[in-house]
């Protein structure tokens, strides 16, 4: 949502192994209302979109 890398072990092939930071972590409703309806369970965002936080630099 906000352009930052999102950190998914999954993505990068030498922690591909490890489960991701998201499987334990709550993601914040407002974060969730913020997702597109066209990414909603595509897409993977950022620890801080996560968190509800606006971006530094909308």
């Amino acid at each position: 949502m906000c352009g930052e890398p999102n950190q998914c072990s999954l993505s990068n092939p030498a922690t591909a192994t490890h489960a991701c930071w998201c499987f334990t972590t709550e993601i914040a409703p407002e974060a969730r209302e913020r997702i597109p309806a066209d990414a909603q369970n595509k897409a993977c965002i950022c620890p801080r979109c996560a968190r509800g936080e606006l971006p530094e630099n909308p």
